[in-house]
């Protein structure tokens, strides 16, 4: 007995408050919010990194061992307009005179290297239209073989 009569029944430390049926709950609460934290700052760091350059996806296509290839261009999409990177040069396929620039290119290396083969690397949301289309422009300008491919990842040029 305490000096002023009474005493507890029974200790319950931290479980004294609240239901039963409610105490391991409770008692989970901290680890819970912990790990809703941890998962959080996971999801959010991913975001956070930045660095210098261009996302884009390519195909699922693997190119082929064996063919030498000459000139390679990137077809890649932007939210106005898909874009083709050929020889350090940045032509719109949506607009006719750059296109006919591109051609007159294509048609150039052709006859100074004399290689008729073009790699093209295309991101996988160019549509087929777009990638027949420039298909047709390189067979046009000289090209007797377009290869699309992919690049794989972890290959530096």
């Amino acid at each position: 007995m305490s000096p002023w009569g009474w005493s507890p029944e029974r200790t319950q430390g931290i479980w004294r408050y609240g239901a039963l049926s409610l105490r391991p709950v409770v008692a989970a609460a901290p680890w819970v919010t912990l790990g809703l934290l941890l998962l959080l700052f996971w999801i959010i760091g991913g975001t956070l990194l930045a660095s210098k350059g261009m996302l884009f996806d390519l195909p699922e296509a693997a190119l082929s061992e064996g063919e030498a290839t000459g000139p390679v261009a990137l077809i890649m999409p932007t939210p106005h307009e898909t874009l083709v990177f050929f020889d350090d040069s940045r032509y719109l396929m949506g607009d006719p005179n750059s296109m006919a620039a591109l051609g007159e290119h294509l048609a150039e290396i052709t006859a100074r290297s004399g290689r008729k083969t073009l790699l093209a690397l295309a991101d996988r949301r160019v549509t087929g239209g777009e990638l027949m289309a420039f298909a047709a422009l390189a067979r046009r300008n000289g090209m007797r073989k377009v290869l699309f491919a992919e690049k794989k990842a972890g290959e530096d040029e």
